[in-house]
C-alpha cells in the first residue's frame, strides 16, 4: 500500500484548470518532487492534499483512506504536514512557541484541563514544549539555545523558512510536503 495516492486529481478555479487528472504514488521513505514552471500547480497540488482546496475530481488516499471532504486540521492529526511558498510563521510568538503550536494537533488534555491548569495539562505542555525542542535542536545553533525565546520576526528569512519546517516536523508527521 503507497504512503499517499493521488488519482485522477483534478482542481479548477473558474475556467482555470489548475491541475488536470494527476496521478501520483508515493512509497514510504521516498523523496518525490513535483518540478514545473510557475504557475504549473505544485503549490495547488499541496494545498488540495493538505485540505487547503476541495478537489474537483479524483481522490486522494493517505495510507490506504481517501482524504476527500476531511478538513486540513483532521489531515494534519492522521499524519501529513506541509510547509507553505509564502512563510506562515506566528511573527510575535518567541521561535519556541511558534514550534510548540504544531504539537498542539497531538494533544489531549482538553481546554478545562488548560484552564484549570491540572497537572494531566502540565504534563502534556512538559511533553509538547520538548518535542518542539527536539525539532529545533535539528538546526542547532540556527534556532536551538539562546534562540528559543527569541521572537519569530527578527529571524532571517533562512531561520524563518528552517521555524516552518520544524513547526511541521513537529506535528510527527508520516509525510512532510516542502512547498
Amino acid at each position: 500500500m503507497a504512503l499517499l495516492e493521488l488519482s485522477g486529481l483534478t482542481k479548477r478555479f473558474g475556467g482555470m484548470l489548475a491541475v488536470n487528472q494527476l496521478d501520483l504514488r508515493v512509497e514510504e521513505g521516498e523523496i518525490v518532487s513535483l518540478i514545473g514552471p510557475n504557475g504549473a500547480g505544485k503549490t495547488t497540488v499541496f494545498n488540495v492534499i493538505s485540505g487547503l482546496y476541495a478537489p474537483d475530481a479524483g481522490d486522494i488516499r493517505f495510507q490506504g483512506r481517501s482524504l476527500r471532504g476531511m478538513a486540513a486540521h483532521e489531515i494534519t492529526a492522521r499524519g501529513i504536514a506541509r510547509t507553505f511558498q509564502s512563510l506562515r510563521i506566528f511573527t510575535n510568538m518567541t521561535v519556541l512557541e511558534n514550534v510548540m503550536v504544531g504539537q498542539h494537533a497531538r494533544g489531549r488534555a482538553g481546554a478545562l484541563a488548560a484552564m484549570l491548569r491540572l497537572p494531566k495539562h502540565r504534563r502534556e505542555e512538559d511533553r509538547i514544549r520538548q518535542r518542539a525542542v527536539d525539532a529545533l535542536s535539528l538546526f542547532e545553533g540556527d534556532l536551538s539555545g539562546f534562540r528559543l525565546d527569541q521572537l519569530a520576526y527578527s529571524l532571517s528569512y533562512a531561520n524563518r523558512r528552517r521555524l516552518e519546517i520544524a513547526r511541521a516536523l513537529a506535528t510527527e508527521p508520516k509525510l512532510l510536503l516542502l512547498d
